[in-house]
């Protein structure tokens, strides 16, 4: 019992697609059979074939690469003279010591940096409405005492100094106006010191009626007045009232003070006293 059982090593041929027993005359065998010696034929052929394509699309793709490169290239040149043209460019005017563009007619002053044109009425400017190709340092120039290539940082950082007549321009200043806001009364809304003079006043408490002076002789007035007569021996037309008792004398009393008192209170939450 001291044998045990072991498989066969396969191989696997990656043409044919199928297995074999890893043996050399088994391997010898199958590599010379017509099968796969015309399927290996094929294989090779593709492989070529495919070669083949690749190499042209290759080709192809080079080319149309060099085309499209080619057309953007003139229309880049196409491009940039166009913008030279439009942009134009500076030009040393002796009689007015100043660059001139022809294209855009600004005057341009080393000296001091600023630009000097505009229609239909010229003023001098630092941020002249021209385009940045046509700035100077960027549009190209000639002559001059700036050097031909400068650039507009470097023209910025070496120019000459700006005093003269540009440094007399006043300096325009700017006025802040501040707007504020009035407190509003806290009782604005709800009475106080606003309060109508007419009508119930502190209604909400239950207070009586107050009237304006001269409002006529009706309501709690005339009420009261008629009380008023009862406290008194004769009046007007010559008749004389009912005799008060001394009861009914405390009670309007009573309530007269009572009266006095609500209307001092709701005189002072209302902000009268």
């Amino acid at each position: 019992m001291t044998e045990y059982w072991k498989s066969n090593a396969m191989h696997w041929c990656d043409i044919c697609k199928c297995w074999m027993n890893d043996t050399k005359a088994a391997r010898l065998n199958h590599e010379r059979g017509a099968q796969h010696q015309s399927k290996l034929t094929a294989k090779l052929r593709d492989m070529a074939k495919k070669a083949d394509q690749e190499t042209k699309a290759k080709a192809i793709n080079e080319a149309a690469m060099s085309k499209i490169e080619a057309a953007a290239k003139k229309q880049y040149e196409q491009d940039r003279k166009a913008a030279e043209a439009a942009a134009g460019s500076w030009t040393w005017d002796t009689e007015c010591s100043y660059y001139y563009n022809v294209t855009h007619r600004w005057y341009y002053d080393p000296k001091t940096q600023w630009y000097y044109g505009g229609e239909p009425t010229p003023e001098w400017s630092q941020s002249p409405p021209l385009p940045t190709a046509a700035m100077f340092g960027v549009a190209p120039h000639e002559g001059g005492p700036v050097p031909k290539g400068t650039t507009g940082a470097a023209v910025a950082a070496g120019g000459a100094s700006t005093s003269g007549r540009l440094d007399s321009l006043p300096v325009a200043t700017k006025t802040v106006q501040r707007v504020l806001a009035v407190p509003k009364h806290p009782l604005a809304d709800v009475g106080g010191y606003r309060a109508p003079t007419t009508g119930r006043i502190g209604g909400h408490m239950g207070a009586g009626v107050e009237v304006e002076a001269g409002a006529g002789d009706g309501g709690n007035v005339a009420k009261r007045k008629r009380e008023e007569q009862l406290t008194k021996a004769g009046g007007k037309g010559g008749t004389k009232p009912a005799a008060v008792s001394a009861e009914e004398a405390e009670a309007l009393t009573r309530r007269e003070a009572a009266r006095q008192r609500v209307a001092q209170r709701t005189a002072a939450g209302f902000g009268y006293l």
